[in-house]
């Protein structure tokens, strides 16, 4: 039974030679987890966007996040079986997106070649966002791996020195850029693929379409800027913590 699955989703046809729905079924799948992922995405920026309004209301989101308006103290628990389920939707979709990528160097060559030729912007933005799921394999799923370390020890400190003492700065400045490329394309191309567009005629239809591209797109630029003001908050609160740590440290030696 497992391998007649394999083989369906592979073919798209039962043995029998009939239309096989697995591979309707594992799309639909893959644009759950995606969907998932988004509105996480949308999350996390507003989350931790939070410290430009200061390192305690920082800690009071993440208090509050912790169930603490509802049990009457943070439970850091609540935020490792959150991220222990959004790292397997995560993996999930890694997967599930892996089957429409390029298998073989030359079907990356092909697919190339028709980029050029077609010039289709969406064509251009699939491969964006074929580079930046790649990239976010690797650098989401280590994201994840160091909430998954510290969940009972988030806080404005410990996350500003990371950015200074533990010199990520870099790291989340990438990781950004690919999770609000790869984001935007992809809520864009849900909503394309899902959302029936019934307008009278296909001037009217790809007029919504582009409305729909340039919204989603802005929403996602507009939180991403957001996000990257506040990592240069993170830096700075990191700069001066480590600043009055030195000061500190002198004056306790005199």
């Amino acid at each position: 039974m497992h391998h007649r699955a394999m083989i369906e989703s592979v073919t798209g046809r039962t043995p029998e030679r009939k239309k096989s729905r697995i591979p309707a079924k594992l799309d639909w799948w893959q644009s759950t987890t995606g969907a998932i992922l988004a509105g996480f995405i949308v999350f996390h920026m507003l989350f931790t966007s939070t410290i430009l309004m200061g390192p305690a209301v920082f800690d009071w989101v993440v208090k509050q996040s912790e169930g603490a308006f509802l049990f009457g103290e943070a439970m850091p628990v609540m935020t490792l079986v959150v991220t222990l389920f959004i790292f397997t939707v995560f993996i999930g979709h890694a997967f599930l997106a892996m089957r429409k990528f390029p298998a073989s160097y030359r079907q990356l060559l092909v697919f190339w070649q028709h980029r050029k030729m077609m010039k289709h912007s969406d064509t251009s933005l699939w491969m964006v966002q074929y580079i930046t799921g790649f990239a976010l394999f690797f650098l989401g799923g280590a994201h994840l791996i160091v909430i998954l370390s510290s969940y009972d020890s988030i806080s404005a400190v410990n996350a500003a020195t990371r950015f200074t003492a533990g010199g990520m700065g870099l790291f989340y400045l990438i990781l950004l850029v690919a999770m609000v490329s790869h984001g935007a394309i992809g809520v864009y191309r849900l909503v394309v693929k899902w959302v029936p567009f019934d307008h009278a005629t296909p001037k009217a239809r790809r007029a919504a379409v582009a409305q729909v591209k340039r919204t989603v797109l802005g929403v996602f630029v507009g939180l991403g800027l957001m996000a990257f003001l506040a990592d240069l908050a993170y830096m700075q609160y990191g700069k001066s913590l480590a600043k009055n740590s030195a000061h500190l440290i002198s004056f306790e030696s005199k």
